[in-house]
């Protein structure tokens, strides 16, 4: 293929594992009002392509505040990675807070991350968090400041590194 033709190169081997290619332990949206939306793997909550000022993404996830999502890692994993942005789609709207917490196994929670409030407006914002020992992991998109209005977050490249 000629270079000119590429669109997008996305190593899916290696030690990294994405999040979208595990089944998730659970999964839970809280409607702001009534409707309710699920998450989506590799695309964006509307089923469309991961796009965050004009880039795409072809691993990560899509989800709705409020919503939270949780896998299983076993202690297999020292790094959760991601990029939080959110989706072209939603036209220059939306805005949330997303929150990143694991569990030893005790079934006691602990806080590894907050973000700052998330808007359309902001470029992808890098997210790291050592995840060493941890039995599961949840990640959380949160209202911001208009409700739910345009909130389409994406979880780009979300992936944990043993």
């Amino acid at each position: 293929m000629p270079l000119d033709k590429l669109s997008a190169l996305q190593p899916l081997g290696g030690r990294a594992m994405y999040l979208s290619d595990l089944p998730p332990a659970g999964y839970k949206h809280v409607p702001f009002l009534e409707f309710p939306w699920s998450y989506e793997r590799d695309r964006n909550v509307q089923s469309g392509p991961l796009l965050a000022k004009g880039m795409l993404a072809i691993k990560g996830l899509g989800m709705h505040s409020a919503a939270r999502i949780s896998y299983v890692l076993d202690g297999k994993y020292r790094r959760f990675e991601s990029e939080l942005a959110i989706d072209d789609s939603t036209a220059g709207r939306g805005s949330v807070v997303c929150r990143v917490f694991t569990d030893d196994g005790s079934g006691n929670w602990k806080a590894l991350y907050e973000s700052p409030p998330i808007r359309a407006s902001d470029p992808p914002r890098p997210v790291s968090v050592d995840v060493q020992g941890a039995k599961r992991i949840s990640l959380l998109v949160d209202f911001g400041e208009r409700g739910d209005e345009g909130d389409h977050l994406n979880w780009l490249n979300a992936r944990v590194i043993p």
